[in-house]
């Protein structure tokens, strides 16, 4: 029985005024920021690390919300709260907003990508008032993780 290894991968949901935060590779491909975690690392810490790192963001808090497995990484998706003016950093060489995105860059989207923002609607929907109030709660002091 042979097993393929997936990389462990932390995905971040950033909700930005215009819409959720996505980065773009080098290859041109759309993502949801994020990255694999380093030895050690939790997906947690990976995920507040890589968001730093690709946008220049800070996280102020930042929940689980599910597992979700693709084709080649086993992401565990995480709803970040941050602050900060989002610029493209490290291997980001663009940014771009889900809900304001152009269509030349929509066909971009990677499936994860665009499997990921689906599961995370159904949620958000169900889940809306506990999100608002994490916000409130979290950028009232705006302190770090």
């Amino acid at each position: 029985m042979s097993m393929h290894f997936k990389p462990r991968r932390a995905t971040c949901i950033v909700e930005c005024e215009h819409g959720i935060l996505l980065t773009e590779t080098s290859h041109d491909l759309l993502l949801l920021p994020g990255g694999q975690a380093n030895r050690g690392e939790s997906r947690l810490e990976a995920a507040i690390r890589e968001l730093k790192e690709e946008t220049n963001l800070q996280a102020h808090a930042a929940i689980f919300l599910f597992d979700h497995e693709s084709r080649s990484n086993r992401h565990k998706v995480f709803y970040l709260i941050a602050s900060g003016t989002p610029i493209p950093m490290d291997d980001a060489k663009a940014l771009y907003y889900y809900d304001t995105l152009p269509a030349n860059k929509a066909a971009k989207l990677s499936p994860a990508t665009r499997e990921i923002i689906e599961h995370f609607k159904a949620v958000k929907a169900e889940h809306q008032h506990h999100l608002d109030a994490l916000k409130a709660i979290c950028l009232k002091d705006k302190l770090p993780l």
